[in-house]
């Protein structure tokens, strides 16, 4: 059975976002450089909820695209599987997402 790990948004300044999920009670870890993609990742926790802030860290991420039509947004859905391809099975298959 799929279980939501967290929602990820897109941010222009991770800072900036950090203090503003602080000020509704959000408790956050270290952020953390990803070089290779060029973002500042950090994920945050409240009420047994989590989410992941991601901000680039220079032009050419991949979030700059994000940023650029839609601004600051949750922009995906992370799951925890414990049984991947069946998973995989009942959403492709099943009535599940449709592509």
């Amino acid at each position: 059975m799929l279980k939501i790990n967290h929602i990820g948004y897109a941010v222009k300044k991770l800072d900036r976002a950090v203090s503003q999920m602080e000020d509704i009670g959000y408790k956050f870890g270290n952020m953390v450089a990803d070089q290779d993609r060029r973002i500042w990742i950090v994920f945050g926790r409240k009420d047994g909820y989590q989410i992941e802030l991601i901000s680039p860290i220079s032009k050419g991420s991949p979030i700059d695209k994000i940023l650029k039509n839609s601004g600051p947004t949750p922009y995906h859905i992370c799951y925890e599987s414990d049984c991947f391809d069946a998973d995989i099975e009942q959403l492709t298959c099943g009535g599940g997402i449709k592509s």
